[in-house]
């Protein structure tokens, strides 16, 4: 049985507007984490992950770094117990 594991995440910096959920969205789907990302409305954005530790490790250090124009300043994140499990990636607005 594969572990799976769901973190919550909120990336603050210039992350809005730079091409950041697109590039999260391909990070994801490259390695079959599924979940959602989204703006908010205080120019952060919120990410949600779930896959198998290694690969949501993975995504996360993508957040980190964010794609070329983004400027992350500070990534929050917490392992969280879902209500559901996500079937796909996908990018909310």
């Amino acid at each position: 049985m594969n572990h799976i594991v769901t973190h919550l995440l909120r990336v603050h910096g210039v992350v809005q507007g730079v091409g950041f959920r697109h590039f999260i969205y391909k990070q994801a789907v490259q390695r079959s984490v599924t979940g959602w990302i989204r703006n908010r409305s205080d120019g952060s954005v919120e990410v949600l992950l779930q896959g198998k530790p290694s690969d949501v490790g993975s995504v996360e250090a993508a957040c980190r770094r964010g794609p070329p124009a983004a400027n992350v300043k500070e990534v929050e994140g917490y392992p969280v117990d879902p209500d559901i499990r996500y079937d796909t990636f996908e990018v909310r607005h």
